[in-house]
Order: structure tokens, then C-alpha cells, then sequence
């Protein structure tokens, strides 16, 4: 194959990290081969910028981009290069919905992430991100910053009623799970594909040289578009439909062992 300057686009819980949440240190090794032969990386993630800088940091590849909240803003090191919040009324409608189900609201805007108590699932999401969300009174309040996405968390059988129940309201977003628990909820026009045109744009780069790696269902339109869609061994179904090719896990060197089979790095 073509292997000049490639734009290679990976996602982040469940592909690049493993299930612990580190970087192998055989992806940590071909990332950084791959920029040095003038391949493009970036981390396409539905995590808070802030994380997914700190992600990039760990690699060490300084021209890393980085798509945060999945597709609704597009950083460089602390610089934001893009991005698209909600309508108010939106945010507002997923926000009043997951209240009425006892199910946890969270709102992230720009840098910052937002919820108004302290939870069991809140814990857990700061300790995936390595850092912790600002408490507020209401999220809804009218000193509130507009939001990149709301992120409604709960139980799985929970989070799929009220995932049907927002498919069936007329709003102006797109809905997506990161993980049965996790409800992504971000406007209309944004998506982890939308902003991966947008950086292939900024790079000058086909979607016809797009390797694109992922896992959950919020990946399955990136796999999709790339020229090479890679689905990760522990992918959900949707990822595996449309996927080229079919790589190990995340926890097995998956990213590493697909750069080997496509041929862009050497055995």
C-alpha cells in the first residue's frame, strides 16, 4: 500500500487504552514510529479535553490533535482549534429527562466538566479522566456556559429506555453510547466523523488515507468513512459490521498488530 502520510485516527477508552486505562508500551512504540515516518496521529475520544491532552502528553508526539466530547471540539496542546456547543433548549430537554430518571447528568463545556452532586458514577469517571468535575447548583442555571455535551450516566437497561426516549424527541442533536452505561449526547452536525473531516481538512489530508481504529458505537461512523476502518477485537457489533479489518484487543497490542498487517509499520 500508499503509506505516505497517512492520517491515523484512534479512539480512546477501549482502543488506545487498555482496560485498565494505560498505553501499552508496544502502541506507545508504534505511535511514535508512525509520526516519525510522517503519519498524522489523533486521539478521537468522547472524554473532556483536559484528559485527552493529559493522553496526549503520555505519547509524546507534540503536533498530536485531539477530538474531544466526541467531535464537539477539536484541541492542540491547550489551544482550541474548533468546535460546536449545544442549543440551550436541547441541553436543557436531556438534562430536565435524566432528572425525572434518577439517572446522573453531566454537562461539559470547553475545559471544564459540570454535574450537581457528587455520585457513585461521578467517582468513577474522575478516576478514568484524572480530574474532578466543578459542583454546581443547577446545571441548567442561567450563569451556566453553553454545553459541549451532556453525558447522562446510569445503569445499562436504564440508560438504553432513556437513550429510546431521546431518539424519540424531535431535538436537534446526535445521540450516541461510548458504553451501555453512558449516554453521549452532543448537537446536531457533531459527531467523532465530523471532526475528523475537520482534521483532515486542517492537515490537508484525504479521507481516502484515514486509518481509523475504535471500539464503541460512537467509532462505528469513523470505521465506516476511513479507507482503512479498523475494528478493535473487543469492539461492539456496530464497529464490527463495518470495519476492513478485524484486529486483537486492547489489552492484546490490537493497535500495533494492525499497523503491522496493513503494512505501514515493519514486522
Amino acid at each position: 500500500m500508499d503509506t505516505k502520510g497517512k492520517l491515523l485516527v484512534f479512539d480512546v477508552d477501549g482502543t488506545l487504552l487498555t482496560s485498565s486505562h494505560s498505553i501499552l508500551p508496544s502502541t506507545k512504540r508504534a505511535l511514535a514510529k508512525a509520526a516519525e515516518l510522517g503519519h498524522h496521529i489523533v486521539l478521537a475520544t468522547a472524554r473532556p479535553p483536559r484528559s485527552v491532552v493529559e493522553i496526549a502528553d503520555r505519547l509524546g508526539i507534540a503536533s498530536t490533535i485531539s477530538i474531544a466530547l466526541n467531535g464537539a471540539i477539536i484541541v492542540t496542546g491547550n489551544r482550541i482549534l474548533w468546535d460546536m456547543p449545544m442549543g440551550r433548549e436541547a441541553s436543557a430537554a436531556a438534562i430536565e429527562e435524566a432528572r425525572r430518571r434518577n439517572l446522573h447528568a453531566n454537562l461539559m463545556a470547553g475545559w471544564e466538566w459540570f454535574v450537581e452532586a457528587a455520585s457513585s458514577w461521578s467517582e468513577q469517571e474522575a478516576a478514568i479522566v484524572n480530574f474532578e468535575p466543578r459542583m454546581v447548583e443547577d446545571l441548567l442555571g442561567d450563569s451556566m456556559p453553553d454545553a459541549h455535551k451532556v453525558l447522562i450516566m446510569g445503569e445499562a437497561e436504564e440508560i438504553a429506555a432513556y437513550r429510546q426516549w431521546i431518539d424519540s424527541q424531535d431535538l436537534p442533536i446526535y445521540v450516541s453510547l461510548s458504553k451501555p452505561t453512558y449516554c453521549e449526547i452532543v448537537s446536531q452536525g457533531v459527531s467523532k466523523g465530523s471532526a475528523v473531516k475537520q482534521a483532515a481538512e486542517l492537515l490537508k489530508i484525504s479521507l481516502r488515507d484515514l486509518i481509523a481504529f475504535g471500539d464503541g458505537e460512537n467509532d462505528s461512523e469513523i470505521v465506516a468513512m476511513a479507507g482503512i476502518g479498523v475494528a478493535m477485537g473487543n469492539a461492539m457489533p456496530q464497529v464490527l459490521e463495518v470495519a476492513d479489518l478485524v484486529t486483537k484487543s486492547n489489552d492484546e497490542d490490537g493497535i500495533c498488530h494492525a499497523l503491522r498487517e496493513i503494512g505501514l509499520l515493519e514486522e
